[in-house]
């Protein structure tokens, strides 16, 4: 949909809004369209045409831009472009894709490491060499792959916003769960804990969950359909 046509569509929606919805809904417009925001013309057309239907459909069922989006609607035009910057999902149905796509992704390349060390061993005059797997092993793989990109789009989501700070004010923000540069020790350490808590689940479960034994050949299998879905599955762009 190209800028002019969501512009008219967001105009023609804009039209079904209640008054207080519209007052609401007209100060997200000036967020995006009055150079507040660094998204390009494009990206706040189509937030804005999105939040606009949603205030319409919600509308219909009795409940207020503000009992949607909170107070302040700068402030939640704020967040939902630090989201969009970061490529944070906002929908349930981006949500469930993106948390799939994480551990995919992760136990993708970790049969292509079994298949590399299992092959290297035939590529020097040896046997093929088989790797035992444990289930509990993949879990937790599957669960710190999530932890991790949680951990870095945080850190780089703040020290952003820290650098942002810094040249707006000369001075580094302060606060009492913030370390150097803005860094939320809070919010690390949670993530921290979290990690420690799937490990130590997971080496619990490695004494009832069974293990099994992949050839390189089984890892291959699994890398090229793992890639295949990574191509196919999450790497197509969902269209608003």
């Amino acid at each position: 949909m190209y800028i002019h046509e969501m512009i008219g569509e967001t105009k023609r929606l804009r039209q079904q809004m209640t008054p207080d919805n519209e007052a609401y809904f007209g100060e997200m417009v000036l967020y995006f369209r009055s150079g507040a925001s660094s998204l390009t013309e494009a990206k706040g057309e189509e937030i804005l045409l999105d939040l606009a239907r949603q205030i319409v459909k919600n509308q219909a069922k009795g409940v207020s831009a503000t009992e949607l989006f909170g107070a302040d609607p700068k402030a939640y035009c704020a967040e939902m472009e630090e989201d969009v910057q970061r490529r944070k999902p906002r929908t349930l149905k981006d949500k469930i894709k993106y948390y799939t796509m994480i551990p995919w992704v992760a136990l993708t390349w970790v049969f292509f490491i079994y298949m590399i060390t299992g092959f290297f061993s035939k590529w020097f005059g040896g046997e093929l060499e088989y790797t035992q797997i444990s289930s509990s092993s993949l879990l937790i793989i599957a669960g710190l792959s999530i932890v991790l990109i949680e951990l870095v789009t945080r850190f780089l989501g703040n020290s952003s916003k820290a650098a942002d700070g810094k040249e707006e004010s000369g001075t580094p923000g302060t606060g009492p769960s913030s370390g150097p540069g803005g860094f939320n020790l809070r919010a690390f350490g949670t993530y921290i804990a979290v990690a420690a808590v799937l490990i130590i689940v997971g080496t619990l479960l490695n004494r009832i969950m069974p293990a099994f034994t992949v050839s390189p050949w089984d890892s291959l299998i699994v890398f090229v359909v793992g890639l295949a879905g990574q191509i196919f599955f999450f790497g197509r762009r969902s269209k608003s």
